[in-house]
């Protein structure tokens, strides 16, 4: 056996003789700030609403930014003026819901519905005047007894005030989940509805550029036919692009090749079955 093979095919040492990067392109970790107008304008108005104290939704596919945005939404708010409360996922129950976010608040959760809903209205209390901003992510697996706690908490004032902001993110079933007759009490209290939809080719093709220039990758190593292929088959969704691209460049890695090609993003789709499945392209 060859003993240089071993380093032969090291994609990292591969990775930085061929391009120079610094690490690989389409890092879940990127800092690369995001400009498209939509992300952008969907981030303004989120902060316009909240300002005035309102509650909504946020939906679209998977995959076009709404977890990122609500990070940088939600760490861009002033401490001096909101607390926020974040849950990643939405497969809680009703009773189970009210005890996470009893714990988000810092206390100890009780087994009685009643003592949680007593417990969050003081903490609303003790947090004035800082405005409380509850996010659910991936809110439509919440079930009909979670959305229907959620409405209750949402009228613990006297007045028509909520107590809180609440914002729900989900992607594309997220409105027929609410559209349902059992959630239309709940429905009438969210005064907005932000969509973040798939990305513009053009839009998509820049972020592309400015991935690859994060790692140090200035002029793109993608032949123009590679590249059609790999923006063809993201169908406008950045987190796709960036699963073919490391793909992509780990089959060019391997084969010791600088120039991505075609062939390279066909062996990326190969081993992403799902995307050819859901964004076929032709061969």
């Amino acid at each position: 056996m060859n003993a240089t093979a071993p380093e032969l095919l090291n994609p990292d040492l591969a990775l930085k003789t061929l391009w120079g990067a610094s690490r690989w392109p389409g890092a879940a970790d990127s800092t690369v700030v995001v400009a498209h107008p939509a992300w952008q304008e969907a981030g303004r108005r989120l902060h316009q609403l909240i300002g005035v104290r309102a509650s909504g939704r946020l939906h679209g596919p998977h995959g076009v930014g709404k977890s990122y945005l609500m990070h940088r939404f939600t760490q861009s708010l002033s401490p001096k003026q909101y607390r926020v409360l974040r849950l990643a996922h939405g497969s809680l129950m009703g009773s189970d819901l009210l005890r996470q976010l009893v714990r988000l608040t810092g206390q100890s959760p009780q087994y009685r519905r009643g003592d949680n809903v007593l417990a969050l209205a003081g903490v609303w209390q003790q947090w004035s005047p800082l405005w409380p901003v509850l996010v659910l992510e991936e809110a439509q697996n919440l079930n009909a007894a979670a959305l229907e706690e959620l409405r209750l908490l949402t009228c613990a004032r006297a007045d028509t005030q909520s107590p809180f902001s609440l914002i729900l993110v989900g992607d594309q079933d997220l409105l027929p989940r609410l559209e349902l007759g059992i959630n239309r009490a709940l429905v009438s209290r969210l005064g907005f509805c932000l969509q973040l939809d798939r990305w513009a080719p053009a839009s998509l093709s820049q972020y592309l550029l400015e991935r690859l220039a994060e790692v140090g990758i200035h002029a793109s190593p993608l032949e123009p036919p590679a590249q059609e292929l790999l923006l063809q088959s993201a169908a406008g969704i950045p987190r796709t692009l960036n699963l073919l691209l490391q793909r992509a460049f780990e089959v060019a890695a391997f084969a010791q090749r600088s120039q991505l090609t075609r062939a390279d993003v066909q062996s990326a789709l190969d081993t992403l079955p799902w995307i050819a499945r859901d964004h076929p392209t032709p061969r």
